[in-house]
């Protein structure tokens, strides 16, 4: 089942996101299950959003690839899953 990826990062900065981002965005657009990547500023951190196939599509996703390139020292994110029932995709 699809669903909606929401991950909080605590003390996320956008230069750690946009580090983060332009190592991981080339893969990820290849990565199986994966559909839509958002993310922007919250109070005391940073939220990323995304669309994915499957939780564990998202899930090898984030061991293989993103567990490996987080920052020394940086907080792991809260991670929450919710099922989609539709997904309309532009073009």
């Amino acid at each position: 089942m699809t669903v909606l990826m929401t991950a909080q990062l605590p003390g996320g900065t956008k230069e750690m996101i946009d580090g983060m981002f332009a190592q991981l965005a080339g893969p990820q657009r290849t990565a199986q299950g994966f559909v839509l990547h958002a993310n922007g500023p919250v109070a005391g951190g940073w939220r990323v959003t995304e669309v994915w196939d499957s939780q564990s599509d998202f899930e090898a996703w984030f061991e293989s690839y993103v567990k490996p390139a987080f920052p020394e020292g940086a907080p792991m994110p809260s991670i929450t899953f919710d099922e989609l029932n539709e997904v309309l995709k532009a073009g």
